[in-house]
C-alpha cells in the first residue's frame, strides 16, 4: 500500500522520514514542515510474510539483508525522496525502566546511572546503549528529596543490525527510537491525567499507561492481530490467507442477518479477542487501584486497532472510554485522502511519531 502525494505538495530539504519495522510489515511517512503547517508527502506499508514465505498479516523472523529487501521496496513504491530517516526499535528489544535517586546525585547521574542500570539489565553494561533523563518526581509516589530518571537500554546488536538495515536501503540514520515513544507522540495530545496505550501488532499487544509525558507502567501481552486470522482460519476451514482477506474485508462488522459465514467469521473474531480485552481490563483496574486515580481514556493503535468494529466492540467490554488512535491528524493533507488516512491512522502511529520527533529537532 503506498500513496503519493507529490503532486500536491513540492518537495524541499525539510522533508523528513519515518521508518516503521514491525514483525508484519513496513511502514513508511514522509512529512515536512512548510510555513508553520506539518505536510503530509507521501506513506506507504510493505507486508513481510511474503519475504519469509508465509501469508501477508502473520508475524516473521527475517534476516537483515531481507529486511532492507522490503525496506528498499516500500521506498520505491512510495516514491520516497529523503535518504536520511529515523527509525523505530521493537519495544521487545529494549529495556524501560524508572530509576528513583536521591535528588542530591543530579548533578553526578552521568556515574550513578551506569551504576543503577546493573540491578535492572541482565547483561553487561558495556553490550547496551544506555540513554536516560529526569522526569521529576511524582508528589503521590515519592517522597521530597527523590528524583524520578528514565532509564532506557538497547543492545548493541539490535542497533547495529537495525543500521545495516538502513544502509542497505540507501538511508542514513537521523536517531533510533523506541517505538513506544514513538507510537505515544502521535497518539496522544499533551494532557495531564493518565492515558493507556493499546498498541496491536501482529504477533503482541503493548500496553503503556502514560501520564504527564511519562510512560508510568508497560506490559506486553502474547497476543496480537495475526491470532485472529488463525482462529478464523480454523473455525471456517479455511485457508489463512483467505481468512486474513475476510478479516480485512468484514472485520466485526458481521451481524445476525448477514451470511452465515460472514457471522460465524464475527464470531470467531469476538472469541479470539476476548481473553485480550479481559487483560487489558484487569492491567487499568489493578493500576487505577493502586495508584488510586482513574485512566482517563484508552487509545487503540496499531494494525490490529483497524480491524473494523474494533472500537465499538473494545467500548462495550471496557469501562475506560476508547478511542482510535488518529496520527495523520498531526499532518495536512488533500482533503479527499481524510477518510483512507483516518482508516489507516492506527497502523503508521509510529512511522508518524518519528517523523514529527525529526521536525521538532529540525525546529
Amino acid at each position: 500500500m503506498a500513496f503519493n502525494l507529490s503532486t500536491f505538495f513540492q518537495k524541499e530539504s525539510s522533508s523528513v522520514l519515518g521508518v516503521d519495522i514491525g514483525t508484519s510489515s513496513i511502514k513508511v511517512v514522509q512529512l515536512k514542515r512548510e510555513h508553520g503547517r506539518v505536510l503530509l508527502e507521501t506513506y506507504g506499508a510493505i507486508a513481510l510474510g511474503p519475504y519469509a514465505g508465509v501469508e501477508i498479516g502473520r508475524a516473521t523472523s527475517l534476516p537483515a539483508e531481507k529486511i532492507a529487501e522490503a525496506l528498499k521496496d516500500v521506498i520505491r513504491e512510495a516514491n520516497v525522496t529523503v535518504q536520511n530517516a529515523s527509525l523505530s526499535i521493537p519495544y521487545a528489544s529494549s529495556l524501560i525502566s524508572i530509576l528513583k535517586l536521591p535528588a542530591s546525585v543530579e548533578k553526578q547521574l552521568a556515574q550513578v546511572v551506569p551504576i543503577e542500570a546493573r540491578k535492572y539489565i541482565p547483561v553487561p553494561i558495556n553490550e547496551v546503549m544506555l540513554d536516560w533523563f529526569v522526569v521529576g518526581a511524582d508528589s503521590k509516589t515519592e517522597p521530597t528529596g527523590k528524583i524520578e530518571v528514565l532509564l532506557v537500554a538497547i543492545h548493541n546488536d539490535t542497533i547495529a543490525k537495525f543500521r545495516d538495515i538502513a544502509s542497505d536501503a540507501g538511508l542514513t540514520v537521523a536517531f533510533f527510537e523506541i517505538e513506544v515513544f514513538s507510537a505515544v507522540r502521535a497518539a496522544l495530545e499533551h494532557g495531564i491525567a493518565p492515558v493507556a496505550v493499546v498498541d496491536m501488532g501482529a504477533a503482541t499487544t503493548k500496553f503503556y499507561v502514560v501520564e504527564r509525558g511519562l510512560i508510568r507502567e508497560s506490559h506486553i501481552i502474547s497476543h496480537g492481530s495475526q491470532d485472529l486470522t488463525l482462529s478464523a482460519s480454523r473455525a471456517l476451514g479455511v485457508s489463512v490467507t483467505q481468512a486474513e482477506e475476510w478479516k480485512r474485508k468484514f472485520g466485526l462488522g458481521a451481524t445476525d442477518n448477514t451470511i452465515p459465514a460472514e457471522a460465524k467469521l464475527a464470531e470467531s473474531f469476538t472469541l479470539s479477542l476476548s481473553p485480550l480485552l479481559s487483560e487489558l481490563s484487569r492491567t487499568i483496574a489493578a493500576y487505577e487501584s493502586r495508584l488510586n486515580q482513574s485512566i482517563s481514556q484508552l487509545v487503540l493503535t496499531g494494525g490490529g486497532a483497524g480491524l473494523k468494529g474494533m472500537l465499538e466492540y473494545a467500548q462495550g467490554k471496557i469501562p475506560t472510554e476508547v478511542f482510535l488512535a488518529d496520527p495523520f491528524s498531526k499532518s495536512q493533507a488533500p482533503a479527499f485522502l481524510e477518510k483512507i488516512l483516518k482508516e489507516a491512522g492506527p497502523e503508521f502511529s509510529v512511522a508518524v511519531g518519528l517523523a514529527l520527533r525529526r521536525l521538532q529537532e529540525m525546529g
